[in-house]
């Protein structure tokens, strides 16, 4: 199971687009933080929420994900 996640972390980090996200913000960016949808909530940043391009996502229909907010809600996993 570790190495699946792995796997799906490796395969889909490049696809991420949090970055240009509105809620996205310099605290994650020094974290590197991406892939909320896999890896779950940003522990060590807190922000607002602005805007979320995860609908748009290319890894959203890849997992076959359903939800938005990762960054603040937590991974697809934690919100079911």
């Amino acid at each position: 199971m570790i190495n699946d996640k792995v796997k799906i972390i490796a395969d889909n980090r490049a696809k991420c687009i949090c970055d240009p996200c509105p809620t996205y913000n310099e605290c994650m960016r020094a974290d590197t933080s991406l892939l909320f949808c896999v890896l779950g909530k940003s522990q060590n940043c807190t922000f607002d929420k602005k805007g979320c391009l995860c609908p748009e996502c290319p890894v959203k229909p890849a997992l076959g994900l359903t939800k938005a907010y990762y960054c603040i809600r937590g991974s697809e996993k934690e919100q079911k």
